[in-house]
């Protein structure tokens, strides 16, 4: 039986930098997938097929919008979906085989396309063949949870792995759910024209994120034209001759509403189905696999990571916590996961940004804190671009004035996530941040005025307190 100094199970954004790491360290390596080129489902069928649509989408609606900046665009405006699916599938092509050809230039990196299972703590099973490891990741991500809903249509319905499947533009679609998946889709089908719904139980959208951020959202949602209902009850969905029939109440009335398209997308569950976790002695729960600060599991020689595990559910959280785990197994010290440095980006309309804790995850800590924010509509860059919805904001912690949190609502929040990250990470105070000179007319000003914001109420207070 051939044994590796490391088997990696899964080869999305956790698994692949994972086993490239350690495969440039000199260390054997065996990277095992079902599919058969790595990338996982943020590049198959979540962040990066969603990115596509989402540029196609923000572009088209740019031109349905010129004229408020003096544009005639006088011609029948036209969206090519087909070309839409095209790019999309180049671009994933590109991006999978990029990551291979670097795999290929490691000698001691071996990928296989099978399904594997612990037989042991030392022993996995791929296709019928036992290999065994010194040591082992498991980064098997996660998949769409759909509730058990009543109704022959439930498990007909779409999730965002299904959106790229259609060869056309539907014409309706109604989606359960109101997290960040949802909301994302539903603003990019709404810009193409689609007639969209949106149906949650929650009383408002995006319960994970900054109530202020999520409400300048829904708001922009309504605006939009969405159909956006609250505090609702899902009872049943089943099929029709037309497409689905969705029965719900809300408010003590029970609705029922027919709809060409269901998208639900109200939770994400763990790929630990058929992995042998018991067989390994791998503790895990309907949350995912349970993991400590150095991401070591119940089986201190086996580690999780990204979305398998019951940490963040993010793209860039599984690369990063893939840095920590290789270190962990190979390097003499030991490095630990900061999930208080935890950054990320909702591609909605507008745009927001987080990085660190916000208000209400600094509430639950118990730390005092002070919240700064500057209003992008006064803001000369987003003025100049009609998008002035949004804002800039600081957590402070009281006892020791360290930024502890930013968020950032704007139509280009994803391009200040790396300040907003950086501030955070760096464990800045306000006149730290003051120090940097932001350019003018630009969004990056609203860090600037934050800072100078507390600087000037920070004066203020000890000018009171000496008098």
């Amino acid at each position: 039986m051939k044994t590796y100094d490391l088997i990696v199970i899964g080869a999305g954004p956790g698994g692949t930098p994972a086993a490239m790491s350690a495969a440039r360290f000199g260390k054997s390596v065996l990277l095992v997938d079902k599919r058969e080129a790595p990338g996982g489902e943020c590049l198959f069928e979540g962040c990066i097929p969603s990115k596509v649509l989402e540029n196609a989408a923000n572009r088209f609606a740019a031109l349905k919008e010129a004229a408020r900046f003096h544009i005639d665009v006088s011609g029948t405006e036209q969206i090519h979906w087909e070309s839409v699916l095209q790019d999309k599938a180049q671009i994933v092509r590109r991006r999978s085989m990029g990551a291979m050809k670097q795999m290929e230039a490691l000698p001691t990196l071996e990928f296989r396309q099978g399904t594997a299972r612990f037989v042991d703590a030392n022993t996995v099973e791929v296709d019928g063949e036992r290999v065994g490891f010194e040591h082992a990741i498991v980064a098997t991500g996660a998949t769409a949870h759909v509730p058990p809903f009543e109704g022959s249509g439930t498990a007909k319905a779409w999730t965002n792995a299904d959106v790229f499947r259609e060869t056309r533009i539907p014409s309706e679609i109604t989606f359960i759910g109101a997290g960040a998946i949802n909301c994302e889709l539903v603003q990019m089908f709404n810009k193409l024209g689609t007639k969209c719904r949106l149906l949650e139980r929650g009383e408002r959208i995006l319960k994970r994120v900054d109530a202020e951020a999520a409400a300048i959202v829904q708001k922009k949602m309504i605006d939009d034209g969405i159909d956006v209902e609250l505090g609702v009850q899902m009872q049943r969905i089943d099929e029709t001759d037309g497409g689905f029939a969705v029965t719900y109440s809300r408010g003590g009335e029970t609705k029922r509403i027919e709809t060409p398209k269901v998208l639900i997308a109200t939770g994400r569950a763990a790929n630990v189905e058929g992995l042998g976790l018991d067989a390994a002695g791998i503790a895990y729960d309907r949350h995912g696999i349970e993991t400590d600060a150095m991401l070591r599991t119940s089986v201190p020689h086996i580690f999780a990571v990204g979305d398998c595990n019951t940490g963040p559910k993010f793209a860039h959280w599984a690369s990063y916590e893939a840095g920590i785990a290789v270190h962990n197994i190979f390097a003499p010290h030991p490095r630990y996961v900061q999930p208080e440095r935890l950054s990320w980006v909702l591609f909605s309309d507008p745009q927001i940004a987080a990085a660190g804790l916000d208000e209400a995850a600094a509430a639950a800590q118990g730390m005092a804190v002070e919240v700064e924010r500057y209003d992008y509509a006064v803001d000369a860059r987003a003025q100049l671009d009609k998008s002035e919805d949004g804002f800039v904001k600081f957590v402070i912690e009281k006892e020791t004035g360290i930024v502890r949190g930013v968020q950032v609502v704007s139509h280009e929040a994803s391009s200040l996530s790396g300040e907003a990250s950086l501030i955070v990470a760096s464990e800045m105070k306000a006149m730290d941040v003051l120090g940097a000179i932001h350019p003018h007319p630009t969004l990056t000003e609203g860090f600037g005025k934050v800072a100078q914001s507390v600087f000037v109420k920070s004066m203020m207070r000890r000018s009171r307190q000496k008098g």
